[in-house]
């Protein structure tokens, strides 16, 4: 079991111990370089044995160890305490208390090493060498201004650097070593803290946030707890009779104030999200964005935090290392250098991202829907206009009408839609697909952008230009309902290839389509009954791939496993389309999914055997938790089951109900609605489920759902 604690772009990643050891991904990251690989806590030479380990915060863990079996001691004849907290960099108080009524001598050695990798490195997507341990030109000595160990990369460079400082005194039977000798009393205790601070050419941000030399480290944590409090009552309230929702949902409001962070893009007091912990924790364009959409009604603030910092990194010129395009909106972006000789992403910021930069458009689109704040709209006018013109520019790279994606160069993603490994486009066959590739779900992302676009445009007094993305809108639903739909096999394809073949693999690309809207209505059930048929529906939810298609895996990254941020778009497809039998049984089998998973937390994606096969849902080994859009899967099923829509400037609020069989009651307390909140509640009576608005602020009409318009059902 690892245990990950993290804050801002810090994160910590240990065993249940509370140690991180050579040769895999554990350590103390900043700034996504590996400031510590090795830090390991020994008792008389021998191992400690774990009673618990608990992350009670997000930045603070908890680690409870015993003696080891064997010692000349009685099993549990001690207590030992690691309690941590992380903030640029690492504070941890260890404390061990003695359960015997006779004195002690003890032996405590702490080992530690740097290896100063970039997190690329790290996970192997770089060509330099990530075997763990300190570099071969690597320095290791005392600290010269008191107890502590100075881990450095190499003698003729003060940058990167590693301090690790104690507050009790020191051995150093080996560089890597320090060795403290504990007394003990009867019943006694004896309690040291360590800081671990990286050390960068940026001075002004390795300072910890917890540190011995910033007493008191309470008083900083009360503060942060009162923080978290008042942005937590800030959120809507969610009452059911189904446990597991409501703990999903608080779960759920909880990781995502974990994956705000602000960066060196952003204004003052503005917040974004990263992607995911710990491998994520940048701005990323695509889950930011969808992420930010999901949890409108939950954290309306996110969204336009979210568009500022993409919109001021938005691509100016043509850079083929990039991917960089007037008008495009990044795909990820992290500080620092990427790691030489080369990466699979070649510089940051990196625009290598398809769809970005039409769920930008969505995004502000949804922003003002839900808000009502135009001069929002006003502020990023200019982006938006760019990011348009973007989509006929550049994105269209033959002037068919849809937009596709190749790599400019021999670096950087081969696919560039949210499936990005390398094998995740095949035909049913198996064979992998030619580019350049128009993606299903992208054509949809465009089509909702022209269309929300018009909107805009309408409200800003522009009706022509309204009326021109209107009609380009509707060609290309036309063209998309023409050229991607197999007759055959009644869906949609995955995408058109290279020479403009439909590659027929059964994806679950097309349940994103019917989010968008793209999707003929005449087409809808067809989509409905094979997203929810035997091939792609697993019992947990949607594969990403069907069961039956050659290259399918059950745990392949994009060809077989399940996402839960994917299903939440699908189930609000499903919605859309009026397939609500459809929806509420995939909102059941997530449901489903979510109680049987460790604090109620949805991962990045999860292995995609059938229920059939195992009554357990099974892990994917390296996926984040919490991972932002499959945080916002959870309030999204919310917002889906309320059949919620919020339309702002028409002052209009409809509801359209998908209520699963097995949940009876459901409340959202205080949704905010511009300066004002109101109350959700369904009800299941006699069979029949009774929604209710309490509290609508005035002015505003209360009606079911008008199936047109906007993106929230």
């Amino acid at each position: 079991m690892q245990i990950t604690i993290n804050e801002d772009t810090s994160f910590f990643i240990t065993d249940e111990l509370g140690d991180a050891s050579a040769g895999n991904e554990q350590g103390l990251y900043y700034d996504d370089t590996r400031f510590l690989s090795v830090y390991q806590l020994r008792l008389n030479d021998h191992q400690l044995r774990p009673l618990t380990a608990r992350t009670l915060e997000h930045y603070h863990a908890v680690h409870l160890l015993s003696n080891p079996v064997g010692e000349a001691l009685q099993p549990e004849s001690l207590t030992i305490g690691r309690h941590r907290l992380v903030g640029q960099g690492l504070h941890e108080d260890i404390e061990l208390t003695s359960h015997l009524d006779e004195p002690l001598v003890l032996l405590l050695d702490l080992r530690v090493a740097a290896d100063f990798l970039h997190i690329f490195q790290v996970r192997g997507h770089s060509s330099q060498d990530a075997s763990g341990g300190v570099p071969p030109t690597g320095v290791v000595r005392p600290v010269a201004h008191g107890w502590g160990i100075h881990l450095a990369y190499a003698l003729d460079q003060p940058y990167p650097a590693t301090d690790i400082l104690f507050s009790q005194p020191p051995q150093y039977p080996a560089p890597d070593l320090a060795r403290f000798r504990v007394t003990l009393g009867p019943r006694g205790s004896w309690h040291m803290c360590v800081d671990i601070v990286p050390l960068t050419t940026d001075q002004s941000h390795h300072r910890p946030s917890y540190s011995c030399q910033r007493p008191p480290a309470m008083a900083l944590l009360d503060n942060r707890l009162r923080r978290q409090r008042e942005r937590l009552a800030a959120a809507p309230r969610l009452e059911t009779d189904y446990y597991p929702l409501q703990e999903a949902y608080e779960r759920a409001l909880r990781d995502l104030l974990a994956l705000q962070f602000q960066g060196e893009t952003l204004g003052i007091d503005e917040i974004v999200l990263a992607a995911g912990i710990p491998w994520f924790m940048a701005l990323f364009g695509r889950d930011s964005l969808i992420t930010a959409y999901q949890a409108l009604p939950y954290f309306p603030h996110v969204a336009p935090g979210v568009l500022r910092a993409l919109a001021r990194l938005q691509g100016t010129r043509v850079v083929p290392e990039t991917e960089e395009a007037p008008g495009k909106i990044l795909h990820e972006y992290r500080r620092g250098a990427v790691p030489a000789p080369r990466s699979f992403i070649p510089t940051f910021p990196y625009y290598g991202s398809i769809d970005a930069t039409p769920l930008f458009l969505v995004l502000l689109t949804a922003t003002y829907r839900h808000t009502g704040d135009q001069d929002l709209v006003v502020e990023l006018w200019e982006y938006a206009e760019r990011a348009l013109a973007w989509l006929d520019e550049h994105g269209d790279r033959d002037g068919d009408g849809f937009l596709e994606y190749l790599r400019s160069t021999d670096t950087g993603l081969v696919n560039q839609g949210w499936k990005d490994s390398w094998d995740a486009i095949r035909f049913r066959d198996g064979r992998i697909a030619d580019p350049p590739i128009a993606l299903c779900e992208v054509q949809g992302y465009a089509y909702a952008a022209r269309l929300g676009m018009a909107d805009l445009y309408d409200t800003l007094g522009q009706k022509k230009a309204a009326a021109e993305q209107r009609q380009r809108a509707q060609t290309l639903a036309e063209r998309f309902n023409r050229d991607f739909w197999l007759p055959a096999r009644g869906y949609y394809a995955l995408a058109l290839d290279g020479a403009k073949r439909p590659v027929d693999g059964l994806a679950s690309n097309a349940g994103q389509a019917l989010w968008t809207g793209i999707v003929a209505r005449e087409r809808a059930a067809q989509v409905a009954d094979t997203l929810l048929g035997p091939e792609l529906f697993s019992g947990w939810g949607v594969r990403t791939m069907g069961a039956a298609e050659n290259g399918y895996s059950p745990v392949g990254y994009h060809t077989g496993t399940v996402w839960p941020h994917d299903n939440s778009l699908i189930v609000a497809g499903l919605a859309r389309v009026g397939c609500y039998a459809h929806a509420s049984r995939l909102i059941d089998a997530q449901l489903a999914a979510v109680a049987g998973l460790p604090n109620y937390r949805p991962p990045e994606l999860f292995a995609g055997y059938g229920r059939a096969e195992y009554s357990f849902v099974i892990d994917y080994p390296v996926a984040c938790a919490p991972q932002a859009w499959a945080t916002g899967a959870i309030m999204l099923l919310v917002t889906t089951m309320l059949g919620l829509d919020v339309d702002a400037p028409h002052r209009r609020i409809t509801l359209h109900p998908c209520l699963p069989p097995k949940i009876n009651r459901l409340r959202l307390v205080d949704v905010r609605v511009g300066s004002d909140t109101l109350d959700v509640e369904l009800l299941r009576e006699h069979g029949q489920v009774i929604s209710r608005v309490r509290h609508a602020p005035p002015g505003y009409r209360v009606a079911g759902a008008v199936h047109g318009g906007g993106l929230f059902w």
